[in-house]
């Protein structure tokens, strides 16, 4: 790395792992970057107590008190936890307290005081009691940052993956499927690939109906948005093809030509970046005046306490973090 950088991280919900895998995180030796956690020093003591670990857990009320110390959890304390907060469930108590995290490390990176941000998982549920009505981080995020444009993009060991929409009952991804909506998701992952990764980006595009509506016998998103979008791309010189049936493209690796491929709801391009990252794909929000990264995992209440949440994907998170909080690499 060129320098050091400076990643707050939001404690998620803590109800959820988010907490624990902090906690392991922090057993290893994190020399990559600068982290402070924007969390509850008390209730991270408790976590770090119940797994036994010796991390030591150093409240701090400014990132510029943090020791970034082997050993030792830097904690930018907001003390919004109580001791009697039910593990594994969701409640009000818990999407407030995951919101306001949120909240203070989007601000630090707007200050310039931090140099990105790490999410720990949030829970939709709860953030819903709390009275926070959005689908998800992606959501929020621009809300706090007052960006119109966003996309949610996955990166994994050898597929990159954005949405073109996120977290939406199925029977209304199709109404959501507009001119402007694919074209916008595909100029958003173009100046991303663009900056971050290679001066000549290509893109994938899926359909959204099975064999792309087969001139639309099944379905007309294809002829009626998707393809018009992928021409107005080409005519701002943007290399970009499709749209291809997502079994197709995915099942024979033809996704391998390409720097990206864009999706066109949630599952379509969930299942295939998990099963080609095994649980350790990177959650890059695009089009944000912030860098943000974050674990590609819910809150798993289910396992909450058990001791099995692995750290891994925060791990890498952090690592993709620090990555591209420095200058670009192409220029």
């Amino acid at each position: 790395m060129k320098h050091t950088a400076r990643i707050a991280i939001t404690m998620g919900d803590p109800a959820g792992i988010g907490p624990e895998i902090i906690v392991k995180a922090f057993q290893e030796q994190i020399f990559f970057c600068q982290p402070i956690v924007i969390g509850s020093a008390r209730f991270l003591e408790s976590i770090a107590r119940q797994m036994a670990t010796p991390i030591t857990v150093h409240p701090v009320s400014s990132p510029d008190q943090a020791r970034f110390q082997s050993g030792a959890l830097d904690v930018l304390d907001l003390d919004n936890v109580s001791p009697d907060l039910i593990r594994g469930a969701a409640s009000a108590e818990g999407g407030q307290a995951s919101v306001q995290y949120i909240e203070v490390a989007v601000k630090l990176a707007l200050d310039h005081r931090v140099s990105a941000i790490t999410t720990a998982p949030i829970n939709k549920e709860s953030i819903h009691k709390a009275g926070f009505f959005y689908p998800g981080h992606t959501e929020l995020l621009a809300k706090l940052t007052g960006t119109k444009d966003v996309a949610l993009m996955l990166a994994g060991k050898n597929l990159r993956v954005v949405l073109t929409t996120t977290h939406l009952p199925l029977n209304q991804v199709s109404g959501k499927i507009t001119v402007d909506r694919v074209l916008t998701t595909i100029r958003l992952t173009h100046q991303w690939l663009h900056r971050h990764v290679t001066l000549t980006p290509k893109i994938a595009v899926t359909g959204l109906n099975p064999h792309c509506g087969d001139g639309g016998i099944f379905g007309g998103e294809e002829q009626t948005a998707i393809i018009p979008a992928l021409e107005g791309a080409r005519k701002e010189d943007i290399q970009v093809d499709g749209p291809f049936s997502a079994d197709a493209l995915f099942i024979r690796n033809q996704f391998e030509a390409y720097d990206a491929v864009i999706t066109m709801y949630h599952d379509q391009g969930m299942i295939p970046i998990k099963m080609d990252s095994a649980g350790t794909a990177v959650n890059i929000t695009l089009g944000l005046p912030i860098l943000r990264t974050s674990v590609d995992h819910g809150t798993a209440y289910d396992i909450v306490g058990s001791g099995t949440a692995s750290p891994d994907s925060l791990i890498v998170a952090l690592k993709k973090a620090a990555e591209l909080s420095q200058a670009s690499v192409v220029s």
